[in-house]
This record gives structure tokens, C-alpha cells and sequence, in this order.
């Protein structure tokens, strides 16, 4: 077998992680600006080198094999580590400097957004930080494609590309007005939950799956309307127009001001909460750093019970 540094080089692991980002050699082609017969020469490289194949083709596009399933993860590792170096060197100083893109489900924002933002201008003032509020569901699909370095994830595993590092586990609860919940029974069931008009976000959106999962077992869901834009779905739900299947984090000012009442589910429904990060970002020493400070800051909020949790 050739020598290591010969047989798995960056250009051609940057490559063939394109290839498996985008599924297919032409959507990589267009992505890296390489010719597809350049990236095809490229995949058969490593292939005679390695001796076994590391892509199945089929009319779709590629997929990596099981031997391609480990290349893949060590790619991002090997491409992380190449990335930090060059962060490193740029970086001599104690305090770290560069960009790094954080995603935040619009629940979490509620009580994440500014402690975390103030937290981390403070102790990472040469940091550039963006900030995106949306549904877990797009913020995973971001993250897969590399527009976010970080994000918080709701019932998410590591995958090849993304690690994900547990934070905590929070319940869903049926949220609405006040006055509509006055006589509410102390629990919703799976039998009693029709009786609720709900509004809820999209399919691609765990939430939605986990309310169809609990219903399942009773009379269905009434699902009244469709809403992908949190700030939005939480005033209709305040308002009277329908109910919710939300975590309490989402609705901490409404509870507050006992605009809305969160009502348990029986059985209890909770997901875990983690934190998403670009493998290939991890060793880039910025990210590492606002990573940390995300799991401090969260932790404190988890022990004060401002964010309020399976254990709070």
C-alpha cells in the first residue's frame, strides 16, 4: 500500500466529501468548480489505492459504502485538523479571532438568544458571530450543507458529518390561552388531544412527527393550521386561534404573564436537546471555544431554571 500522505491527500479528501455532501459527482463538480471526469479519475484513485470501493453508484447519484462511511468520517477529521492549523498560526494572541455561524431553534432563542450573545461578546470580543433563528428542521439542513459552523438540535444522533453533544431533555407540553384552558383536565392524552384545534409547523420539523407519534395510539390530531414562523405560531396561540405542542422554554414571557397555560402530556413527551457541530469544524480552535462557552452558559440556565427543562 502506498504511504499514507500519498494515498490520502486533503485535495482528494476534500473531494470525496463533496461528492458524498452532494450526492452525486456532477452536483460536486459544479460545487468545487472540477470537472466531473477530473472528480471521477479522483474517486478511482483512492479506490486502487485502498483496494476497495468507497462510493456505490446508481442512477440517483453516489452514496459512500461501509469502507467510504469511514473514510468519510475521517476525512472531516483530517480537514478540521488541516483547517485549526491554519486558524492557529493566524492566531497568536490569547484571544481567539474569526467568524463562526450559530443556529438557534426559535424555542431555545427564547431563552438562549441574548444571555448567550452578551456572554460571548464579553469573554470572545474579537470573535464575529451570526446568529440564525429559525425551526430545528431547516437549521439540520443547514448545518449539513456548511452554513452553519454550530447549532442547537432537537432528537439529532452524530452522523459523518456532524457531532452532536447532549445539553439536555425538555418536555412538550400542550400550550393555549388561559381563559380556553380554564377547565382543561391536569393531563392530555393521546385521547383527549383531538379535542384540541392545534397549530403546528411542517413535516420537516421533528415536533410535528412527535405529536402524530403520540396521537397515534387515540383519535388522530385536529390540525387546524400550518406555521413554519415561531414568533407568529406563539401570538396565534396566545391569541385563541388554536394550541400548541411546545417545550415551556418557548413561551417563558406568555407563562409569565399567565397569557397562556402549559398543560402535561400523559404519557410525558420530551426530546433531547443537543448541540450540532461541523465535524470538520472541531478542531478549528474559535469554534472549539464557542462551543464551550455554549455548553457553560447553558448549564448555568438549565441550574437557574430559566431554561426550563426535564429536570427543572
Amino acid at each position: 500500500m502506498k504511504q499514507a500522505q500519498h494515498l490520502l491527500n486533503l485535495p482528494r479528501l476534500a473531494a470525496f466529501v463533496a461528492i458524498c455532501e452532494e450526492g452525486s459527482l456532477s452536483k460536486a463538480s459544479h460545487r468545487l468548480g472540477i470537472a466531473q471526469p477530473a472528480l471521477s479519475t479522483t474517486i478511482k484513485k483512492i479506490e486502487d489505492d485502498l483496494g476497495v470501493p468507497v462510493l456505490t453508484r446508481h442512477a440517483r447519484g453516489s452514496v459512500p459504502t461501509a469502507a467510504g462511511r469511514v473514510l468519510l468520517k475521517s476525512a472531516y477529521e483530517m480537514l478540521g485538523i488541516a483547517e485549526a492549523t491554519l486558524e492557529e498560526i493566524g492566531t497568536t494572541s490569547s484571544d481567539p479571532e474569526g467568524e463562526v455561524a450559530i443556529g438557534l431553534p426559535a424555542a431555545t432563542s427564547m431563552v438562549l438568544a441574548v444571555p448567550l450573545i452578551k456572554h460571548l461578546r464579553k469573554s470572545l470580543p474579537k470573535v464575529s458571530l451570526r446568529v440564525v433563528e429559525t425551526f430545528s428542521g431547516y437549521l439540520w439542513n443547514w448545518l449539513q450543507d456548511g452554513n452553519l459552523d454550530v447549532a442547537v438540535t432537537f432528537d439529532r444522533v452524530s452522523i459523518p458529518e456532524i457531532v452532536c453533544l447532549p445539553l439536555c431533555k425538555e418536555d412538550l407540553f400542550l400550550i393555549g390561552n388561559s381563559k380556553l384552558l380554564k377547565n382543561a383536565p391536569d393531563h392530555i392524552s393521546p385521547h383527549n388531544l383531538y379535542k384540541f384545534p392545534l397549530i403546528l409547523p411542517s413535516r420537516i420539523h421533528g415536533i410535528r412527527g412527535k405529536a402524530e407519534a403520540f396521537a397515534a395510539s387515540g383519535k388522530g390530531l385536529d390540525i387546524r393550521m400550518e406555521i413554519d414562523a415561531s414568533t407568529h405560531l406563539v401570538k396565534l396561540i396566545a391569541a385563541g386561534e388554536g394550541f400548541g405542542l411546545l417545550a415551556k422554554c418557548a413561551v417563558t414571557d406568555e407563562l409569565a404573564q399567565k397569557t397562556v397555560r402549559a398543560i402535561p402530556l400523559e404519557p410525558s413527551l420530551s426530546r433531547q436537546v443537543s448541540l450540532g457541530i461541523r465535524r470538520i469544524k472541531m478542531q478549528n480552535p474559535v469554534v472549539a471555544r464557542v462551543v464551550e462557552e455554549m455548553q457553560h452558559i447553558s448549564a448555568d440556565l438549565i441550574r437557574a431554571g430559566t431554561w426550563p427543562t426535564s429536570d427543572t
